[in-house]
C-alpha cells in the first residue's frame, strides 16, 4: 500500500473513532504515521498531536456553534492542560523514543481493558448525581496535558469517562466538550514543542499531516452520523478492541526492532 493510501484511508479511520466515541485519534494516528508510513518515532508523536488537533479543532467548532459544549469543563479541564503540555515538552524532548513507545502501547492496553470491562458491565440504568471534585479535575486536567506532549495523546478515552461519569455530562456533551479540550492540549503542546527544541529534532511531514488531518475531518461527520445509530456499549467494545490489537502491535514491534 502507498502512503498517500495509508494517509487517505489512516486519516478516515481516525476522524471515524473521534466522530462515534471521542476518543482514539492519537491512538490510532502514532502507529499510522510511526509503522505504517516509517516515519521516526518522535516525529509520529508530534505529527499525531497535530492531526488530532486540527480534527477535533474543526470538529469542536462545529459542536460550540450547535451549543453541545460546556464551556466550564472545559476551562476545568483545558487551563490545567495547557499548563501540562507547556511542562510535559520539554519532558518529551529528552525521554529516549524507546520508552515513549512502550509507555504508549501501555497507556492504550489499560485505556482498551478499561473500556471494554466499562462496555460490559454498564447496565445503561440511570447514575446517581456525581459529586464534583474541581481539585480532582484539574489535577486530570494537568495530567491529560503532560500526556498529550509526552505521548501524543489527546486523552479522550480519559476525558469522556471523567466527563459522564465524574461530571454527569451525557454522551453526545461530554464528547463535543472533550473534543475542545483535545485541541486546546494539542495546540499547547505544539507550542511547547516548538519553545522546547523537539520541533528541532524531528520536524512533522506537514503534507502527511495535512492529508491525515483533512481525511479525518470528513471521517469525523461519517462517524458523528453513525454513532446516533449503534449501541454505545457496542461502539466502546469495538473501540476497546482496536485498542488492544495497537497495544499489542506496538509491543511487539517495538521489542521485535530491540537488539539481542
Amino acid at each position: 500500500m502507498d502512503h498517500l493510501t495509508v494517509e487517505i484511508v489512516g486519516g478516515a479511520l481516525v476522524g471515524l473513532s473521534l466522530g462515534l466515541v471521542g476518543a482514539g485519534g492519537a491512538i490510532l494516528t502514532v502507529p499510522i504515521f510511526g509503522a505504517l508510513l516509517g516515519h521516526p518515532a518522535k516525529q509520529a508523536f508530534l505529527e499525531a498531536v497535530a492531526v488530532t488537533g486540527a480534527v477535533s479543532a474543526i470538529a469542536g467548532t462545529r459542536a460550540a456553534f450547535g451549543r453541545m459544549v460546556d464551556w466550564r469543563q472545559v476551562a476545568l479541564f483545558g487551563i490545567p492542560g495547557v499548563v501540562g503540555a507547556m511542562a510535559g515538552a520539554p519532558v518529551a524532548a529528552r525521554m529516549p523514543a524507546a520508552l515513549q513507545v512502550a509507555l504508549f502501547a501501555l497507556l492504550a492496553a489499560a485505556a482498551g481493558w478499561r473500556m471494554w470491562v466499562s462496555a460490559a458491565t454498564d447496565s445503561g440504568a440511570p447514575r446517581t448525581a456525581p459529586v464534583r471534585k474541581p481539585v480532582r479535575t484539574v489535577v486530570a486536567g494537568f495530567v491529560l496535558g503532560v500526556l498529550t506532549s509526552i505521548l501524543g495523546v489527546g486523552g479522550g478515552f480519559i476525558l469522556i469517562p471523567a466527563l459522564v461519569l465524574l461530571e454527569g455530562l451525557a454522551m453526545p456533551r461530554a464528547v463535543a466538550t472533550s473534543l475542545v479540550v483535545i485541541a486546546i492540549n494539542a495546540g499547547a503542546s505544539l507550542a511547547g514543542a516548538q519553545l522546547s527544541g523537539a520541533m528541532d529534532q524531528a520536524l512533522p511531514v506537514w503534507r502527511a499531516v495535512a492529508i491525515v488531518a483533512g481525511c479525518g475531518v470528513v471521517g469525523c461527520e461519517v462517524g458523528r452520523a453513525l454513532g446516533t445509530h449503534l449501541p454505545p456499549a457496542v461502539l466502546r467494545r469495538a473501540f476497546a478492541a482496536v485498542l488492544l490489537c495497537v497495544a499489542a502491535f506496538m509491543l511487539w514491534r517495538q521489542f521485535d526492532a530491540t537488539p539481542n
